[in-house]
């Protein structure tokens, strides 16, 4: 069987010009591979922190929802301004406070804050709770803009800054019909929180 014969060009194998042709397109390809893993990376880190967000809204909200529905209907003890609500209401646990406490829900810089004071059964309530006495501010949320509050004394009431009604027909220091919370953060779009109070008008 003859042998085949190697020509000199066989011989020779990629070029100069190949060997370049070759590593720019290597290159070119590697580099689409790291940007798309870039780009992953950062919007997978935007998905979490989206996530991470949309969780502690739905916390924060479901929280405020519940303490706000379990406030207690006696008299002298729900007040507040447009700006901050305070009220008393029981708590399975938040930290370490836990049964009666009074709550004050305000923003304070960027900060959502709810304050405890523990409830006295046979205390005066127009005396100021002791906040923080024996228990933390908790900041429910960051990034916070601004907290604005809204009353509604009665179901034909409009919306007011006060809690306090108008009407002869409605007792001082009770519950309203209803409260409402605008809370305005950063990167975060949150719907009005409408509470309604079942046991509104009601003086123990």
């Amino acid at each position: 069987m003859p042998r085949r014969r190697v020509t000199p060009r066989q011989q020779q194998g990629m070029t100069l010009v190949e060997v370049t042709v070759a590593s720019v397109i290597f290159a070119m390809i590697m580099l689409a591979v790291v940007t798309a893993m870039r780009t992953f990376g950062q919007t997978y880190e935007r998905l979490q922190q989206a996530t991470a967000q949309t969780s502690q809204k739905r916390e924060v909200d479901r929280f405020l929802r519940q303490a706000l529905r379990d406030a207690l209907p006696e008299a002298g003890y729900f007040d507040g301004t447009a700006g901050w609500l305070e009220w008393v209401a029981p708590l399975d646990r938040v930290g370490s406070a836990g049964g009666l406490q009074h709550l004050k829900l305000e923003a304070r810089g960027e900060d959502l804050m709810l304050h405890f004071a523990p409830f006295d059964r046979f205390g005066d309530p127009q005396d100021e709770p002791d906040w923080g006495g024996g228990v933390e501010s908790v900041a429910l949320l960051h990034g916070v803009r601004q907290l604005r509050v809204a009353y509604r004394v009665s179901p034909e009431a409009d919306w007011t800054n006060t809690p306090e009604p108008r009407d002869e027909n409605v007792p001082g220091g009770a519950l309203p019909w209803a409260v409402q919370l605008q809370i305005e953060a950063a990167n975060q779009d949150w719907p009005f929180i409408i509470v309604p109070f079942q046991r509104y008008g009601e003086r123990q």
